[in-house]
This record gives C-alpha cells, structure tokens and sequence, in this order.
C-alpha cells in the first residue's frame, strides 16, 4: 500500500467535549469541535468543525467553518463556508466562498491584500471583552 504523503497538519485541537474561554494565539492550523469563546489569533489555518461552536472574534490566514460562528470573521487569504457552517457576525476577507444551505446573518466585505493586513493589525491590537 502506497503512503501519501500530506504537508497539511493540526497543530492545536479543541475536542468535542472541551470549553475554552480566553485569547488564543498560535502560528499553526487549529481545528475547534468543541466549545470557544473569546479572541482567536492565527497565522494559519482556523476550522471550525461541524460540532464545534465559538463566540469570537477569530483573525487568521484561512478560516473554514463548519459548524457555528457568533462574532466576526477576519481572514488574510480566505473565508470558506461549508453547508453545515452557520455564522451570526461579519466577514473580512480578501475572498469567501459559502456552500449551498449556509446560514449566514450579518454583512460580509471583500478587501484587497493591503487593506485586510491593515485591518487584521488595527484588529489584533484590540482588547476584546468576554464574559
């Protein structure tokens, strides 16, 4: 049997049955199935996995959701949406794609690369409340 070889890894994982409150910040994928709330920091990739819900302000390179969203979404490169992702907030990014059967409520902006960078650093800069 030949191996294939894949240069794509999680770095970081919110299981099913966790619960994170607070700031996140990492330079690798990282996949939520569980439960977040507060602010999200990526360079890389962020995915929101079917079963995974989180109340945030997530910034990152690539975000893919797949489960639900309640806050604003900022991606640098891009926004995917699958058809079981849910998102009650903003979207910033330099492109979006949204499958068919997304629930989407909240307004979504395209950018040019300059912009979103100088959105994503005004935003990385703010201080978020979470309760």
């Amino acid at each position: 049997m030949k191996k294939i070889k894949s240069n794509f890894s999680i770095n970081s994982i919110l299981g099913d049955n966790a619960h994170f409150k607070g700031i996140f910040s990492t330079d690798g994928p990282f996949r939520i199935d569980g439960s977040f709330k507060g602010k999200i920091n990526s360079s890389g990739k962020v995915i929101i996995g079917k079963s995974g819900k989180a109340e945030c302000i997530l910034i990152a390179k690539v975000i893919v959701v797949g489960g639900t969203v309640k806050g604003d979404i900022i991606a640098e490169d891009k926004v995917i949406v699958l058809k079981t992702g849910e998102i009650i907030g903003n979207i910033y990014s330099t492109s979006v794609n949204m499958d068919d059967g997304v629930i989407f409520n909240g307004s979504c902006k395209i950018y040019t690369k300059e912009e979103i960078k100088e959105l994503i650093n005004i935003k990385k800069k703010e201080s978020y409340e979470f309760s």
